[in-house]
């Protein structure tokens, strides 16, 4: 059969067609997206097939595809087992517990940021950060008697800041899978343009809290939290060997993936020797998650997590739509689609906004993961023609995927983290301090080339 020409017509219905059919569902009845990647697969080559496609060179360009996420998959299984031993160890429990020591009710929004994102940071979880230390600082910030969506404003900036570039986060990991990347490489990139962030952010809660005045406070909740983490753990230096191996020979640039193992190997020896677990244990919380035992539940939810089962789904989810955007490659609808944006995306500023745009437009979808997925494999083939460096695809779409999707209230993510904190998606609208200050900071940093020296080295 003779292949028919793929029109850009052909092609919006093509995308049209199987992200109706991934999202619709979700939307209405809550289905798994995960499962519904997989099945768009028939839809995709039912489209494909029917512009003289044959199934075998179908399944050629998808399996062709797939193996480029191979290597994201690893080491996000790899991130899995070290959250897992890292809890077990103590290593996330002292890093936590250190953090909320700073409270300060005095400067309480500048001291809960910096808490709320050490926590997100270390954690890798900003569902996590915000459904227990998050819920802590809120009950701090309505004993002073704080505006609380100010109060939630300081803690979903710092866990989405925290989110965006923590290592062990779905996030970086799943932008940096979908664009081809290195995610350790993506995350050193977006340094530039996060620590100004952060940096911006934490000043003007400084500033609200030297012009509020907040004398004093019931601290109990946060006092109830450190209690309950140095009851649960052997607490001490010690606890932080494993996160010392894993940046020291990451700096030495030591391969990603034996560094996190090594990583995790101490922490075995430390949950072994220090936190009185047996080496069958913390194998299996490696595998399954480290589940805490603690009469507080806050702490018992925070530190009860990880394992390489429970980061499964974030890798099926990846290699389903690999599959997907693998079979509609082969038929050249992605480059078809993507022409209109070859003709805009000339240099690095356009690049960027193009990507911020996508990214944005894609959390329609509901779903953050969705737009990192898409954003990140659409974008990649414009960026490779335009001869632009994906790091920059990276770090824009951390800000259009991620830090965006707090301005759409149905979206998973701020639906779910204003939920845990008890505020209103659709109030807490203009109380993201960070997200106009993301775009302004990646703007000027692409604009004015002022990390144009680190691109050179990539």
């Amino acid at each position: 059969m003779k292949k028919k020409e793929t029109t850009f017509g052909f092609a919006v219905l093509a995308m049209i067609a199987c992200f109706a059919f991934i999202m619709i569902p979700g939307a209405i009845f809550g289905t798994k997206i995960h499962v519904m990647f997989l099945l768009s697969w028939l839809i995709a080559f039912g489209l494909c097939m029917s512009r003289g496609y044959s199934y075998a060179e179908l399944q050629s360009g998808m399996i062709k595809f797939i193996p480029k996420c191979i290597v994201p998959v690893l080491l996000i299984l790899t991130i899995g087992a070290i959250i897992g031993s890292w809890c077990a160890s103590g290593t996330i429990a002292y890093i936590t517990y250190l953090g909320l020591q700073i409270i300060n009710p005095r400067f309480f929004l500048a001291t809960a940021f910096v808490v709320t994102l050490i926590c997100a940071c270390f954690t890798g979880t900003s569902f996590g950060t915000c459904g227990t230390v998050g819920v802590a600082l809120m009950g701090v910030a309505m004993g002073m008697g704080l505006n609380p969506l100010w109060s939630a404003s300081a803690i979903l900036c710092a866990a989405v800041i925290g989110d965006g570039v923590s290592p062990l986060s779905d996030t970086p990991n799943v932008i940096a899978g979908a664009s081809g990347v290195d995610m350790f490489e993506s995350v050193k990139f977006q340094l530039p343009m996060t620590i100004p962030v952060a940096v911006l952010t934490f000043l003007f809660y400084l500033v609200m809290g030297i012009m509020g005045g907040v004398q004093a406070a019931d601290t109990t909740a946060i006092s109830e939290l450190v209690d309950a983490i140095g009851q649960s753990y052997n607490l001490g230096i010690w606890c932080l060997l494993p996160i010392i191996v894993v940046f020291g020979l990451l700096i030495k640039k030591f391969p990603a993936i034996p560094s996190l193992l090594l990583g995790a190997l101490t922490a075995l020896l430390v949950a072994c020797f220090t936190q009185g677990q047996s080496f069958a244990s913390v194998i299996g919380s490696m595998w399954s998650g480290f589940s805490l035992q603690s009469e507080n539940a806050m702490v018992a939810k925070l530190f009860s997590r990880g394992g390489i089962s429970g980061m499964t789904g974030t890798c099926v989810l990846i290699i389903f739509s690999f599959g997907l955007f693998g079979i509609l490659n082969e038929a050249k609808v992605l480059d078809t689609l993507m022409k209109p944006l070859d003709k805009v995306v000339k240099n690095r500023i356009s690049g960027v906004l193009a990507v911020v745009i996508v990214g944005f437009l894609a959390n329609l979808s509901s779903s953050a993961s969705f737009s990192e997925v898409f954003t990140g494999n659409v974008m990649s083939p414009v960026y490779e023609k335009a001869g632009l460096n994906k790091l920059d695809l990276t770090r824009a779409a951390t800000v259009g995927c991620l830090a965006f999707s707090m301005y759409i209230p149905f979206v998973v993510m701020p639906a779910t983290v204003t939920a845990s904190l008890g505020v209103d998606p659709v109030a807490m609208i203009p109380y993201y301090v960070s997200m106009p200050i993301y775009l302004v900071v990646l703007v000027v940093i692409t604009a004015l080339n002022l990390d144009k020296k680190m691109l050179e080295k990539k």
